[in-house]
């Protein structure tokens, strides 16, 4: 939705993380699409009821980004294909549209033991472009630290 947003109204967003996101619903479940998309009935010339549906995907707005866009996924996410993802970059670059991809190796959809690091990722991300500061840090810190009290 992020990605979509950014390219549909791209002179009102500056900015967007997309997470393991859904770019491409040709390769995703059918009833999903189906459930959130609708399907149209269409009586053909024959008298047939043929059943038709238009499923969006972001690679066909590629063109229209003018924002900042980082895209990631987990390389082997279990509920939306990584390649919605690539598909999506392939398509920025064929645009020639400048964006960041990162890829979380051995995650799934949600990053698991990576969600720390992508949550530092996305936040320096926002700062750069939103706020103008950029963390050059070598290393990603934790904001806070759960120490237990010691009495």
């Amino acid at each position: 939705m992020s990605t979509a947003a950014m390219l549909v109204y791209p002179d009102f967003f500056k900015v967007a993380v997309s997470s393991s996101g859904n770019h491409d619903n040709t390769m995703y479940n059918s009833w999903w699409s189906e459930t959130h998309h609708g399907v149209m009935e269409e009586i053909g010339e024959d008298g047939n009821l043929n059943y038709n549906y238009q499923i969006d995907v972001n690679q066909s707005l590629a063109s229209k980004l003018k924002g900042n866009l980082m895209l990631s996924t987990g390389d082997v996410d279990n509920n939306v294909h990584p390649g919605a993802t690539i598909r999506m970059a392939h398509a920025l670059i064929k645009a020639n549209k400048r964006f960041e991809f990162l890829l979380l190796p051995s995650q799934r959809h949600g990053y698991g033991e990576m969600t720390e690091y992508f949550f530092w990722k996305k936040a320096d991300y926002f700062s750069k472009h939103l706020l103008g500061k950029e963390n050059t840090e070598v290393d990603v810190l934790e904001m806070n630290r759960d120490f237990p009290n010691k009495k």
